[in-house]
């Protein structure tokens, strides 16, 4: 499965965090595995999964808050992953 097919799982649901509770953080490391694998950057990972909250958040602001949380969180699994070599 390509990377930016597992990044919907790292949510849970619509306007969950990404990778909040432990089964979205497995689906995110498994993402962020792949994408390393296939080449892709931290940086178009996280145009990624910025997407995918815009789908169902309207408010500007409430938007750049998840964006910056989400991207907080990427930065660190990015470093560590994966967590289970």
């Amino acid at each position: 499965m390509a990377w930016k097919d597992l990044i919907s799982g790292s949510f849970g649901f619509g306007t969950a965090c990404f990778a909040a509770y432990p089964p979205d953080l497995d689906f995110a490391d498994r993402a962020i595995k792949a994408a390393k694998a296939e080449g892709a950057t931290r940086e178009e990972f996280a145009q990624e999964i910025a997407a995918y909250p815009r789908k169902y958040i309207k408010s500007e602001q409430v938007l750049r808050e998840r964006i910056r949380a989400d991207g907080a969180t990427l930065d660190k699994l990015w470093k560590m992953s994966p967590r289970y070599a």
